[in-house]
């Protein structure tokens, strides 16, 4: 499953990219996440409530930042299990200054998951 989009935010550039690439200060910004495990700076682990339908549980994903451009880009890619199911996942962002001062993130990911919560598709997940 590919996802991306963009935002802007109003906020310098090299402040953007300290926030994203700092896992316990995002994941307070993040749904249903229960617990963030900081192994050095580019190693953490996320353990999140993750729900379809009437399928409820954890999945605890291992993550690794890699490729740091900063301020400008890096990518997360990550590994994770539960609820009987797998997921890898690569994702990255760009980020773009504008004239006011602000920040337009750019982002994409690339999902792929196997098990119990792939049989509802991309868009039961994405419901």
């Amino acid at each position: 499953m590919h996802l991306d989009g963009q935002f802007t935010i109003n906020a310098a550039q090299p402040d953007v990219y300290r926030f994203l690439t700092d896992p316990s200060r995002v994941s307070l910004h993040m749904p249903d996440v229960k617990n963030v495990v900081i192994e050095d700076q580019d190693h953490f682990t996320v353990t999140a409530r993750v729900g379809v339908s009437h399928i409820k549980g954890d999945v605890v994903m291992k993550l690794t930042i890699k490729d740091r451009q900063p301020p400008v880009s890096t990518t997360i890619v990550g590994k994770g299990s539960g609820l009987a199911s797998a997921v890898d996942m690569v994702t990255s962002f760009t980020l773009e200054a504008v004239e006011s001062g602000g920040t337009v993130v750019h982002w994409k990911g690339d999902v792929t998951i196997s098990g119990k919560l792939a049989a509802f598709g991309p868009q039961g997940l994405m419901d």
